[in-house]
């Protein structure tokens, strides 16, 4: 026989007690009751709570007041019994405890803001003295070179060197000699104090860019050239604004550019009056435009020059009474620029054909005479 002991089998479970087992038998009568008996303690509850409903008490010999209904859910107050209404009390005044009500403060209405202040107009800046001379000359070189139709024309091959448009290659040239006397006095002497004075370098450039011939059509071009001149008087005028460069309009400064316009006027008027050449030989058809043209070139560009003269040298011109003569010096250059016939002749003076280099000549020559005057005027003392 083997030594292994079998399992004893485990006792049964203990029965629960007969009053708990008759109540796990009968759990659900007792939820039944539970909730019953909650309902009904909850509406005891909620009657307990309601008033009575009032009772209205009659006077004595009436039959009693039924009660008003009430609204449902809508408890009524209480009735209170009819007596003759006693006067009510006056609101007691304030005690000697209580401190007086605080009286608030009336705060005055604060002022609405004022609108903002526009910002004060930016004054323009003044041109210093020279800016306008040094600008007219740039003036009269860039309306040639940039702003005429086919640029500048005595360098290039068809309307140059061909001389297709010999009359607008003559009052180029004619704008070019006024642009050249003025560069080298502009240079010379408006630009220095004294001869001691060193060259200023951008007038002095431009100077060397403006003498460059005419016809020049490569290595270097002519048109080229003089664009490089105005940057060189641009740059100068930026160096006026700065105070870097000077310009100083003296009388005798302004005597010596009148005296190298009244050669110029002098030249041109001689151009237009003589009957013969040098050499003796009589004025062509074909000179008589050349020379009305060079000398229409001449009053463009110094009426453009004496109106910068008018304003760069007023106080000058003011002081020496000649702004008369100056005006009058710019109204016959502007005649003589605006003349447009559509043939130059060259008839006799006394001819029925026109002969227009003698309408020129009249308004070259008055205004030599005047400039030639002014400049007499301005150098006596």
């Amino acid at each position: 026989m083997s030594n292994e002991k079998l399992p004893i089998p485990a006792p049964p479970p203990a029965e629960p007690p007969g009053w708990l087992k008759s109540v796990l038998q009968h759990k659900l009568l007792l939820i039944i009751l539970v909730i019953i008996l909650f309902f009904s303690l909850h509406f005891a509850l909620k009657g307990c709570g309601r008033s009575p409903e009032p009772q209205l008490i009659s006077p004595p010999g009436e039959k009693p007041l039924a009660a008003a209904p009430s609204a449902p859910h809508t408890p009524a107050p209480s009735a209170a019994p009819v007596s003759p209404k006693a006067p009510e009390p006056a609101p007691p005044g304030p005690t000697a405890l209580e401190p007086p009500p605080a009286v608030k403060e009336v705060q005055p209405p604060t002022p609405a803001a004022p609108p903002p202040l526009l910002p004060a107009p930016l004054k323009p800046k003044e041109k210093v003295r020279g800016e306008t001379f040094t600008r007219a000359l740039i003036k009269i070189i860039d309306d040639q070179v940039n702003k005429t139709l086919f640029g500048w024309r005595p360098n290039t091959i068809f309307f140059g060197k061909l001389g297709l448009t010999d009359n607008v290659n003559n009052l180029q040239l004619g704008v070019l000699d006024v642009a050249r006397r003025t560069v080298i006095v502009l240079n010379e002497n408006l630009t220095r104090f004294a001869i001691t004075e060193a060259y200023n370098p951008q007038v002095n450039e431009a100077m060397n860019f403006l003498m460059v011939s005419p016809d020049k059509y490569w290595f270097p071009s002519a048109s080229g050239k003089y664009r490089e001149a105005i940057q060189d008087l641009e740059v100068y005028i930026e160096d006026l604004k700065r105070g870097r460069s000077r310009f100083y309009p003296r009388v005798d400064n302004l005597i010596v550019l009148l005296n190298n316009y009244k050669d110029l006027l002098g030249s041109s008027y001689h151009n237009l009056i003589k009957d013969t050449e040098a050499d003796g030989s009589p004025i062509s058809w074909y000179q008589t435009d050349d020379y009305f043209y060079f000398s229409q070139g001449i009053a463009l560009g110094m009426a453009e020059m004496l109106e910068a003269v008018k304003e760069d040298f007023q106080p000058e011109l003011q002081k020496k009474n000649t702004l008369k003569l100056l005006e009058d010096a710019i109204h016959a250059l502007h005649e003589a620029s605006h003349l447009k016939p559509w043939l130059v002749t060259n008839g006799s003076k006394d001819g029925f054909i026109a002969n227009h280099r003698a309408n020129m000549s009249t308004y070259i020559g008055e205004a030599e005479h005047l400039v030639a005057t002014m400049q007499s005027v301005l150098a006596t003392n």
